[in-house]
């Protein structure tokens, strides 16, 4: 395309250098909205300070441009200043690799180091991004102050206008820009693929998904953040390094939070968690803006915002999202039978509470509470809401620390002293009431990022599955009849099947324990029927602890039955005698 630049005027496939300058500027803004889909579509993080990435990167190549023109000297700008030698921040940068090192060095460090901090503080959802708009918000700050030397917002433009690096016409600065512009937004998808994509979506932890998993989420998150800004290697700042000698301008503006948000903007109306989207998100909204600020500028901000609008009422997904086929899924799917001989349970518990007691500021929500399960023991805990069903499961998982009590694991595993993380690698898998998948991953990905496995992030990275591990996710799909939607997006599921899908998340990791809460909740009668019997064939080679409210279902699966309420044990037995016991009965009916 740059070579077009070349063509006489009255040649039909000539364009201007405007127009090609233009759409080099689309696609380093493309390089930085593919940065920024990585953390926010893929690893659910939404970074407001992408806008400082890009600047570092713009700035390091620019301070490279500023000492060739220089020569032996200062640049310009210094002597205006009456610096008599260089900073020593600027020591190097006349050797071009040490300047682009630069440029994905500083931005890559910055991110692992802010994204260790806050993760390990727990810091997380709208304050994360409150945090990541503040970092560039003093980053700007920092370079608008004299003693830095970047505030002159022309600083660059003089000398370095592509016109007055290569020549008038010449298209090496925009082969430079369309060539590694265009790699670096496709690696992405490379490294997304096989390995990483177990550790970008594994880091999205809404609705406590990655509480129960055997994924380290401070280690990658904050590994997310660092190869954000250095998805391979420093995307964004790559990007602003591809920039600044295609426009011959770098001032601290471009670290304004106000251009953080517009890439958010530009990812979200392309739809994040896709590869293409942020690409076509960009291209839209840049090449609106060159269109609005010449012929009606006063009216930009009013269009943008309410493309904004209309695209988050109705295409939520972006425009690159899939929709979802209309179809009604079949209940034959569902009336096969899968009878499988119970095993004996053994006498010795798999889990065992003693005197578990939790209070949360002042309100009890266990006390004293005492509980064993035996090894392939199928138990349900039932109880009005506010027992303590759920403060149970977190605690046994690691996420509520007890003020009080223990919890012994396998007879020799203190479960109050292990990590959340420690736990799920010890064998104990959780099912939460709402399904948590990864909907923008296919059904057999879902599953091979669930199994067990290395899950640091560099041992992700490398990952290749093994025949045996095939052979396991296929065993699961065919377990749980979802071997047909094997290459579909969790996100095209219906209710049921996501329920299914993150069951064989549990299994593929092959736990002793299973902690399922609701786990027939807004499926159809058919499916409910179906997950019975897969619990009674599970029971004997599993474990299982099944929170439920339908007692019908309870019925269908359960020899032993727990009643909570007000976080004690008020009742265990057979179904048939919980319900005929008096206090079970007062507090159901209340009486």
């Amino acid at each position: 395309m740059p070579f077009l630049a070349l063509l006489p005027a009255t040649h039909p496939l000539a364009i201007s250098t405007y127009t090609l300058t233009l759409v080099g500027k689309i696609l380093c803004y493309a390089v930085v909205a593919v940065a920024l889909d990585l953390v926010w579509g893929y690893a659910g993080l939404l970074s407001l300070g992408h806008g400082l990435f890009f600047a570092l990167g713009g700035y390091a190549m620019g301070m490279y441009l500023m000492r060739q023109a220089a020569g032996e000297g200062l640049p310009a700008f210094m002597s205006f200043l009456s610096w008599r030698e260089l900073p020593w921040f600027w020591t190097g940068t006349d050797y071009f690799a040490w300047a682009l090192c630069l440029s994905m060095l500083v931005p890559g460090l910055l991110a692992l180091i802010f994204g260790f901090f806050a993760f390990r503080s727990k810091i997380k959802g709208v304050y994360f991004s409150i945090m990541t708009q503040a970092l560039t918000y003093a980053g700007m700050l920092l370079f608008f102050r004299n003693e830095t030397g970047f505030w002159r917002q022309q600083w660059l433009y003089r000398l370095y206008h592509p016109a007055r690096l290569f020549g008038d016409g010449n298209p090496h600065p925009y082969r430079a820009v369309y060539r590694h512009g265009a790699a670096a937004a496709a690696e992405p998808g490379d490294r997304l693929r096989p390995g990483a994509q177990q550790i970008w979506p594994g880091a999205d932890c809404g609705a406590g998904c990655g509480e129960p998993s055997d994924v380290s989420v401070v280690t990658t998150r904050a590994v997310s953040s660092f190869l954000s800004g250095r998805s391979p290697p420093c995307c964004a700042a790559l990007a602003g390094a591809l920039y600044v000698p295609q426009v011959g301008i770098i001032n601290p503006g471009e670290m304004s939070p106000a251009n953080s948000i517009e890439a958010a903007i530009w990812v979200a109306l392309g739809g994040r968690g896709t590869l293409i989207g942020p690409l076509l998100g960009a291209a839209i909204v840049n090449g609106a803006r060159s269109f609005f600020t010449v012929a009606f500028p006063e009216y930009w901000l009013f269009f943008l915002g309410l493309m904004f609008i209309l695209v988050t009422l109705f295409l939520p997904h972006g425009v690159d999202w899939p929709a979802a086929p209309e179809e009604k899924m079949s209940d034959a799917l569902f009336t096969q039978t899968q009878l499988a001989d119970r095993h004996r349970v053994q006498r010795d518990p798999v889990l065992q509470l003693e005197k578990i007691s939790v209070s949360f500021e002042g309100f009890r929500a266990l006390t004293d509470l005492s509980l064993q399960i035996g090894v392939g023991e199928l138990r349900c805990v039932i109880g009005p809401n506010g027992a303590g069903k759920t403060t149970l499961m977190d605690v046994i998982t690691g996420k509520t620390r007890p003020d009080a009590g223990r919890v012994i694991y396998d007879q020799d595993s203190d479960l109050t002293r292990l990590s959340p993380v420690e736990i799920a690698r010890a064998g104990i898998g959780r099912k939460f009431q709402k399904p948590t998948v990864f909907e923008a991953l296919t059904v057999f990905e879902n599953l091979e990022i669930a199994l067990k496995a290395d899950k640091s992030v560099w041992a992700s990275l490398r990952a290749r599955l093994s025949g045996e591990q095939r052979d396991r996710i296929d065993e699961v799909l065919k377990l749980l009849r979802l071997g047909g939607e094997r290459q579909r997006r969790a996100g095209l599921l219906s209710h049921g099947q996501k329920q299914f899908l993150e069951i064989g998340m549990l299994l593929v990791q092959e736990p002793h324990l299973l902690l399922l809460d609701e786990p027939a909740a807004g499926m159809t009668d058919a499916e409910t029927d179906y997950t019975a019997e897969l619990f009674r064939s599970l029971a004997g080679k599993h474990s299982l602890m099944v929170v439920e409210h339908d007692m019908g279902f309870v019925e269908t699966i359960a020899d032993h039955v727990t009643v909570l309420h007000q976080g004690q044990v008020l009742a265990e037995g057979s179904l048939r005698d919980v319900q005929a016991n008096e206090q079970v009965i007062d507090v159901y009916l209340g009486r």
